[in-house]
């Protein structure tokens, strides 16, 4: 039997399909979709915090390496993560799918399940967004509303000479995840796996290092390099990492020693791991260092030109920036 398509249901039919079950803050919404514009409320004493990311079939994803709901999970996941990195919470959420018309409609269902899970487990209403077609294969982008206490949003530009550099996490699992996937190897390394598929948006870290007094956040979007090069940049800094101190899973190594490649390389080349990168100074460092899963890893030596170093033993270099660039593949 034929598998339906959206040719064969049409666009309207399709977003009857796929508009249910949106809405995870009803608090928050005067009027969810069926109209031209949703309306939404920002509490009293909050700044708004929007965002947008995009992922395109074939650059961001395959259907080689994520699954519907995986691809509508991810998409969410790393809007997300732009609010953790200003130490904001999402709430609001609409996207725009050009998709080709022979997708099937099982798919389109799939990949908005997926987006439910995620909208569902951080709290996010889903305000709607525009269908459209496509001959390049699927294309969606999401664009992020969050909420911050007024004047509290947290900066790439704030780090100062004394902070110390710190992540959350491990890095480089997603790198590597997608690494095992294109090589058929899920099974033997579930966790990298996930970790590339379904990331995590650190919102409550975000929160937590606010909260503490963290000078700069970034998340890791695009590979440990980028990230706090942005931030040295930023803030006009120079920041000293320490080679031996940035996190690496166990079974990242493992998978570095299998496939014969240095782990630290995908943590500091690779991107898509969503965990933060950021500063905070000696004093609130003592209320952070406590917190499971936050590693101090460097830092920031001086004011300077916006550079990073990399202390590996005894040798000192300038680290450039070599992670992902959409116009570099």
């Amino acid at each position: 039997m034929k598998e339906e398509t959206l040719r064969d249901i049409g666009e309207f039919e399709c977003i009857h399909r796929i508009a249910h079950d949106l809405i995870y803050r009803p608090e928050l919404v005067k009027l969810g979709t069926g109209d031209d514009g949703a309306v939404f409320m920002t509490p009293c004493g909050y700044d708004e915090v929007i965002s947008t990311d995009t992922m395109v079939e074939g650059i961001h994803f395959t259907k080689r390496t994520m699954s519907a709901a995986d691809t509508g999970y991810h998409l969410c996941a790393v809007n997300f993560s732009d609010m953790a990195a200003m130490g904001a919470e999402p709430v609001s959420f609409v996207i725009s799918a050009a998709l080709p018309g022979d997708l099937s409609i099982t798919w389109i269902e799939s990949c908005y399940d997926g987006i439910r899970e995620c909208c569902r487990e951080y709290s996010v209403n889903l305000l709607g967004g525009d269908i459209t077609g496509s001959k390049q294969g699927v294309i969606l982008t999401g664009t992020i509303v969050g909420i911050v206490p007024e004047n509290q949003a947290v900066k790439r530009s704030g780090a100062k000479e004394g902070d110390i550099v710190f992540v959350t996490g491990t890095l480089g699992d997603s790198s590597a995840g997608l690494s095992i996937l294109l090589d058929g190897k899920k099974e033997e390394y579930p966790m990298l796996a996930i970790r590339h598929q379904r990331p995590k948006p650190q919102i409550d870290f975000g929160r937590i290092l606010r909260e503490s007094g963290a000078s700069s956040l970034n998340d890791v979007s695009d590979g440990l390099s980028r990230e706090i090069n942005e931030i040295a940049l930023a803030s006009r800094v120079t920041i000293e990492l320490e080679k031996e101190r940035i996190p690496l899973s166990d079974e990242l190594c493992r998978w570095g020693q299998d496939c014969g490649k240095e782990p630290f390389h995908f943590a500091i080349n690779g991107g898509e791991d969503y965990e933060l990168v950021g500063t905070i100074s000696k004093k609130n460092w003592e209320y952070v260092k406590g917190i499971g899963g936050v590693t101090g890893i460097g830092h920031v030596t001086k004011a300077g030109k916006g550079q990073v170093f990399l202390k590996d033993k005894n040798s000192i270099k300038l680290l450039t920036i070599a992670g992902y660039d959409h116009f570099r593949l």
